[in-house]
């Protein structure tokens, strides 16, 4: 009888932990991928069903982001100014003297002798030094309605007093060709601190 040796029995090795905290470690990364993923996708679709709808209904698309602009503008706040900016301010209204509206009255009928009359003596006085008196006033005046020019109504945009008094009328006035033409020229009054007229300045008539 033959008795063979026992087969011999190794010990068993734990096997290594390694993998098994690699796993743990990466699952919550795993998770955390898998739910960016499908959120990149929710926002894939419903970027393409916002486009597709925008263009099935691009006017009010327009419609609703112009009123939302206009509301932005209207709520935010102004931009602050930069420190190299230069301000810019508005000048407190103030209304034309008689003068200058006597002279605007007077240009719409031709009456030379009345817008003459509406300069100061310092006007006068050098219009008569450089060759310019109420003769060859009048002859301009007469000249512009003989050609068919006519002056209609005449805005006025505003004014600036100095501190000595003296001052700055500025006028749009509509104007008439003899071909029926209509046309704007603007006019800037410059008004002495007696509320007389120095010089005028129509740089389109001249």
């Amino acid at each position: 009888m033959t008795f063979s040796a026992p087969a011999p029995t190794l010990p068993r090795l734990p096997g290594s932990a390694r993998p098994r905290r690699a796993r743990v470690i990466f699952l919550p990364l795993l998770a955390v991928l898998q739910v960016v993923r499908v959120l990149l996708r929710k926002l894939l679709w419903v970027t393409i069903w916002l486009f597709r709808l925008g263009w099935r209904h691009l006017l009010v698309v327009l419609v609703v982001a112009l009123v939302a602009f206009s509301a932005y503008r209207a709520l935010a706040p102004d931009r602050a100014e930069s420190p190299g900016e230069t301000a810019v301010q508005t000048a407190p209204p103030i209304a034309p003297p008689p003068s200058v509206r006597a002279y605007l009255e007077a240009q719409r009928t031709f009456d030379a002798e009345r817008m003459w009359q509406t300069l100061s003596p310092e006007a006068k006085a050098r219009r008569l030094a450089s060759g310019e008196s109420l003769a060859t006033f009048r002859q301009s005046v007469q000249l512009l309605e003989d050609q068919g020019f006519r002056f209609e109504e005449s805005t006025y945009i505003g004014g600036y007093r100095l501190p000595d008094g003296q001052a700055y009328y500025f006028f749009v006035t509509a104007v008439r060709t003899a071909n029926d033409q209509q046309g704007l020229v603007y006019q800037v009054f410059w008004v002495d601190s007696d509320g007389l007229i120095f010089h005028v300045e129509t740089p389109q008539l001249q």
